[in-house]
């Protein structure tokens, strides 16, 4: 059956062969023959092998692309997977983090809340305040849902200029806790304030670093005349009085400093965001001239204390005695006696 294939598929080339022996006449018609078939064979055999290579290797190139295409794909799908994966861990994160940080505040409330009350925020001196910062009834208030903020508004309005440790006050308590409605409480009296004439109350706010009372005073609509200059102008002149003071302070100018604290008592009795008094500007400044002036005219400041509970005579403690100069020695050992004296006395009372 092979061989009867094999004759039909070679008939061709045997007519060709035959032809050449009639046209060449070899002295060995047999002989030639078997060359000429033998050769064709080689040469059909030969073209048969390069077309096969020629399609194995199109065989190997569609592999390697199919190949590739797929790594590819599958190198995409890996890096799709891994962001999805990435974004949801960080969504995790942030609301693992959230969570703990309502449960750290919860928590932290709830012990401030079972703790005694906070002592007066505000001591009198001939008519003369201080504002003692720290965490106050008013914070603690401030981040209960639906809390009355009124009558502790009512008791003490100067806790509303009170800073906590972390420098917020109680406004500041009640937005991060997201209560709106105690920031309008806080606002709404901060105006009802001034409506009802007590520029005093608003210009101890301010003098405490509660600027913040400023845009909520702007608010208030069909104001008068004398209204509109206290917000616009006797209010800003405050601030620039405390701003020029508290230069004077850092600059050891003595006489402007006297001369402002003689224009207006209480300018000198102003606190910073930080909770520093014009005492701890004086001795973190190392004017102890100024820090002894101040102190002998307002010994109440020697209990101020800032956000990080520290008072002037900490301040004046962690300041390296090595480093006081001689012409300052004379000063700072005056102004050491007389903060330990004061702070004795005060804590006598």
């Amino acid at each position: 059956m092979n061989h009867g294939k094999q004759t039909l598929s070679s008939g061709p080339l045997l007519i060709r062969g035959l032809s050449e022996i009639v046209e060449r006449r070899p002295n060995d018609p047999i002989e030639y023959l078997a060359t000429y078939l033998y050769k064709q064979a080689e040469n059909t055999r030969a073209r048969k092998k390069k077309e096969d290579d020629v399609k194995q290797l199109e065989l190997e190139q569609q592999r390697v692309e199919e190949e590739r295409v797929r790594r590819a794909q599958l190198k995409s799908e890996i890096r799709a997977l891994r962001e999805q994966e990435a974004t949801e861990r960080k969504q995790r994160e942030v609301e693992e983090r959230r969570k703990r940080e309502a449960e750290e505040l919860a928590k932290r409330h709830k012990e401030l809340a079972s703790q005694p009350p906070p002592l007066p925020a505000v001591r009198e001196e001939d008519d003369i305040f201080v504002v003692e910062f720290g965490e106050t009834e008013l914070h603690r208030q401030a981040a209960v849902k639906d809390a009355n903020l009124l009558e502790l508004l009512r008791d003490n309005y100067h806790s509303i200029a009170s800073r906590n440790a972390d420098g917020k006050t109680p406004r500041d308590v009640a937005l991060d806790a997201g209560l709106q409605e105690n920031v309008e409480q806080i606002d709404s009296y901060c105006v009802l304030l001034l409506q009802n004439g007590n520029t005093k109350a608003v210009n101890d706010l301010v003098l405490c670093g509660y600027t913040e009372i400023i845009n909520q005073l702007k608010t208030i609509e069909d104001s008068d005349e004398d209204t509109n200059e206290f917000i616009n102008v006797d209010i800003p002149q405050l601030l620039q009085k405390v701003k020029q003071l508290q230069q004077a302070i850092k600059d050891g100018d003595t006489q402007t400093v006297d001369t402002m604290m003689s224009d207006r008592k209480n300018i000198a009795l102003y606190r910073d965001v930080e909770g520093s008094s014009s005492l701890h500007n004086a001795i973190d400044n190392r004017q102890y001239a100024i820090a002894l002036n101040l102190l002998q005219k307002y010994p109440s400041l020697a209990l101020v204390k800032d956000i990080r509970d520290r008072s002037s005579l900490d301040l004046l403690n962690s300041i390296d005695e090595d480093s006081v100069s001689d012409d300052q020695r004379e000063m700072y050992d005056q102004l050491k006696d007389a903060l330990i004296a004061t702070s004795g006395s005060h804590q006598m009372d």
